[in-house]
């Protein structure tokens, strides 16, 4: 089993490596879903950690449809995290009718290039769960963040047996 911790700190993020974490998801203000971390904040785990850092790219919290200028400021944070060296990206983007928006998740997997993708939490939004995990697995996404739909995963536990059934993605 893979232990992947989410950090919204430097000493949270130390904290979960001497403790036995595989990867750090990186973020910043939990309270509101997570957001974006700082590229200081980024420079610094990277430099202190020896286990993979994954950075939530987020513009905002709220609902994950976003503006023209929040997707350009998307692509610019993958930009900036792929010269910090980071190992992976979690990130993701709906439509309005809550399904994944597949021509601009398109673009920021294609952005990521090498580094892992994971598509977040959105997934817990989408209307048609079967057809996004056929979406983002033609798309290339190598894992999906989702607690089944529910609040947690523990409630979502058949809905996340049905779809892993379903796909080669990490779940």
């Amino acid at each position: 089993m893979l232990v992947e911790v989410c950090a919204n700190s430097l000493e949270s993020a130390m904290n979960a490596e001497r403790a036995g974490a595989d990867r750090i998801e990186l973020c910043s203000e939990l309270g509101v879903g997570g957001i974006t971390p700082s590229m200081g904040l980024i420079k610094l785990v990277k430099k202190e950690l020896n286990i993979p850092v994954h950075v939530l790219i987020r513009p905002r919290g709220g609902h994950f449809t976003y503006s023209d200028t929040e997707f350009e400021v998307m692509k610019a944070d993958i930009l900036a995290c792929k010269e910090l060296g980071v190992d992976g990206i979690v990130s993701g983007i709906l439509m309005d009718d809550f399904s994944v928006d597949v021509e601009r998740t398109q673009a920021l997997v294609d952005l990521t290039k090498s580094l892992h993708f994971t598509f977040h939490r959105a997934f817990d939004w989408v209307a048609d769960p079967l057809e996004a995990i056929k979406q983002l697995e033609a798309m290339g996404v190598q894992t999906i963040l989702t607690s089944g739909g529910e609040t947690s995963a523990e409630q979502g536990i058949n809905h996340l047996d049905a779809w892993q059934e379903q796909t080669s993605l990490t779940m």
